[in-house]
């Protein structure tokens, strides 16, 4: 004689199975999240490095943008572990100011991929003149145009500036929605937001990201950054770079800074009094004396303040981190970084 389950039997099994799906969806999801993070730094290539300098952390990450020049077994080494290395280039108004030197310049990219073995190029232009802003969209379209014939990629570096977002045509040179269409990859300086030596340095009262005394970077300013440039650019080939070193200010009249790369003061009178954290900055700081007797005050970018700016990664889902730069992160970062990346 068959025997049936009676309704209650069956809302129960129905409950379970749901239940399970459920669970099923949010492990799946958070795996996909996790696996799609990926750190891409910036590596400053000199005599001496090698891939053992990378070789720990290999394993989390997707890309590196090199300035110097490597040799072939470096970059061998990287690409047998699926590391993928832009060649990091700057220029001026020099170099692009007409259809014959664009073209030049951008063969030279060309060449220097498939001679060196580079994935792509990662244009580091800052300051040009905004005039040049037309001509040098139609470098970037140009650039662009070559490198994916060629099978290679296009990288740039963009910063965030009260002339991005302030005016409703940006007064600077990159349009950004040109940026949007033309590059691979868009690594967003979320650094300098104060300029270290900042008002004392006479050069740096004509740049935007300067004025006043202040960390390189906070958490608001940071996520105002990111957000902004996901108006012009896909979240996929955004990268949130954050700065692995902090900003200290001498407490005199001329308020002279300067970036230092470690996150703790060093030249200290004495012991070094514990720091303060700042809740809405989210950041710490340091308030001590120098050994000449100097006040200063310690912006500090460390572990703490970059576990903060990853939940803008997760909060915005943009999951590519990058540092500036990849030999000044600490281990107690790279461990933040490692749990983020696993959460």
């Amino acid at each position: 004689m068959k025997h049936f389950k009676s309704s209650v039997d069956i809302k129960k099994t129905v409950t379970f199975c749901l239940f399970i799906l459920i669970q099923l969806v949010v492990i799946s999801s958070a795996f996909t999240q996790s696996s799609k993070k990926k750190i891409s730094p910036w590596y400053v290539y000199n005599e001496g490095n090698s891939f053992a300098d990378i070789e720990p952390l290999k394993d989390i990450i997707s890309s590196i943008s090199v300035f110097g020049n490597p040799p072939k077994a470096f970059m061998d080494e990287c690409h047998k572990n699926n590391i993928q290395v832009y060649h990091a280039v700057s220029g001026n108004e020099k170099t692009i100011d007409s259809p014959g030197k664009i073209k030049t310049t951008v063969n030279e990219y060309v060449d220097d991929c498939k001679l060196n073995g580079y994935d792509g190029i990662d244009l580091d232009f800052e300051n040009l003149d905004p005039v040049f802003q037309n001509t040098y969209s139609e470098f970037l379209k140009k650039a662009s145009v070559e490198l994916h014939r060629a099978g290679k990629k296009l990288s740039h570096c963009v910063g965030f500036y009260p002339t991005l977002y302030q005016d409703k045509v940006p007064k600077i040179f990159y349009n950004p929605k040109v940026i949007g269409t033309t590059c691979d990859l868009v690594r967003v300086m979320c650094y300098d937001m104060y300029f270290a030596p900042g008002r004392a340095d006479k050069k740096a009262l004509t740049r935007d990201d300067c004025q006043g005394i202040g960390p390189t970077s906070n958490f608001p300013w940071t996520k105002e950054a990111m957000t902004y440039w996901t108006k012009y650019v896909s979240k996929d080939k955004l990268i949130m770079a954050l700065p692995a070193y902090s900003n200290d200010y001498t407490m005199t009249m001329n308020g002279i800074g300067k970036q230092v790369y470690s996150s703790v003061p060093d030249s200290v009178k004495g012991i070094l009094p514990s720091p303060t954290w700042l809740w809405y900055e989210k950041l710490n700081i340091y308030l001590y004396d120098d050994l000449k007797g100097d006040t200063h005050l310690f912006y500090a970018s460390d572990q703490k303040s970059t576990k903060a700016l990853l939940e803008i990664g997760d909060e915005l889902n943009i999951y590519n981190i990058g540092f500036w730069h990849f030999s000044t992160v600490n281990t107690k970062t790279w461990s933040v970084v490692r749990e983020w990346i696993n959460k």
